[in-house]
């Protein structure tokens, strides 16, 4: 008697992974950004992961309100109680790239409607970001003051921060041929892929100039990118550790680069710049953005323009 031939084993798909994969493909054919995709992928992955791990649904065309209302408890709650702990501003990043996950779905009609369409995002406190003094500002400045190589370029990092507001990830992208030395200009690439041309002042111009004349001796000055190291072109993490660095050598408190956005945000509206204008200079496509970065001092501008314009000063 013949055996019987063994059965084939069933192949299981992961509908959810599959999903994942479409998703990514639109985000890569729309041009989103790397990082982008990269966050996104990030909360989906995680919230497939939960759904799998309690038993729910791992299929995203049947997952309601109800579990992704669970999820969002399991992401803030203690780990302690066996949460995850996020903070509330973590929690709405995860909150506002699964809801992208949903739309995509809905456009695609693998579902009807978003199960996040009435569900109400997390709150986070507003965190006020200080801006940096003017104190820090010039200590920072004086141990900048070397004729060095990483003294110049260092130098002409900071006063491009201080003086444009740019993100970290805005600054190591800039390439040498960003540079418009005569017009004193720069193009940058924002969120999005967004380009846009800024302008920095004269005094940026000398430190960018003075790094530039030692750049060109440096073994890596055939690199595309602006800004060089040991190593070849500096990423946003080699800008970062420099900061600090500068900032321990200076006897100040750590900055973090974003706070030269934050602090450069203040004293342009401090010094009467136009919001209209503020906007485009940062990138900022919301008008909520310049009270988010204006919040850190907006109390000592208020106090400053009430001094010059109350009404009791012509009585």
């Amino acid at each position: 008697m013949k055996a019987k031939p063994a059965a084939k084993p069933t192949v299981t798909r992961d509908i959810w992974t599959d999903y994942q994969t479409l998703f990514s493909d639109h985000l890569e054919s729309i041009n989103a950004a790397p990082m982008t995709i990269r966050t996104y992928g990030i909360a989906v992955t995680q919230l497939g992961d939960f759904l799998r791990s309690t038993g729910m649904p791992a299929d995203p065309t049947l997952v309601t309100r109800e579990h992704l209302v669970e999820w969002m408890r399991f992401l803030q709650r203690p780990k302690e109680e066996g949460g995850q702990g996020l903070t509330a501003q973590t929690a709405l990043q995860r909150f506002r790239s699964v809801s992208r996950l949903f739309a995509f779905l809905v456009d695609q009609d693998d579902i009807p409607e978003s199960p996040m369409k009435k569900m109400k995002p997390p709150r986070p406190l507003e965190k006020l970001v200080p801006v940096i003094g003017d104190a820090d500002l010039n200590k920072l400045f004086k141990v900048l003051a070397g004729t060095g190589f990483e003294e110049r370029r260092d130098k002409a990092i900071i006063s491009l921060f201080i003086d444009t507001g740019l993100r970290i990830s805005e600054m190591s992208g800039i390439r040498v041929a960003d540079l418009d030395i005569a017009e004193r200009e720069v193009q940058v690439t924002g969120k999005g892929r967004r380009p846009r041309v800024l302008r920095f002042v004269k005094e940026t111009r000398t430190d960018v100039q003075r790094y530039l004349l030692i750049r060109g001796r440096h073994p890596h000055a055939d690199d595309e990118g602006l800004w060089i190291g040991k190593r070849g072109k500096l990423t946003s993490n080699g800008i970062y550790q420099m900061v600090q660095r500068r900032c321990e050598e200076a006897g100040i408190e750590p900055i973090h680069p974003h706070m030269f956005r934050h602090t450069f945000a203040h004293l342009y509206l401090k010094a009467g710049g136009n919001e209209g204008d503020l906007m485009k200079v940062t990138g900022w496509r919301s008008r909520q953005m310049v009270d988010r970065y204006g919040a850190s001092a907006a109390s000592s501008r208020a106090a400053e323009a009430h001094d010059r314009f109350s009404p009791r000063r012509g009585l």
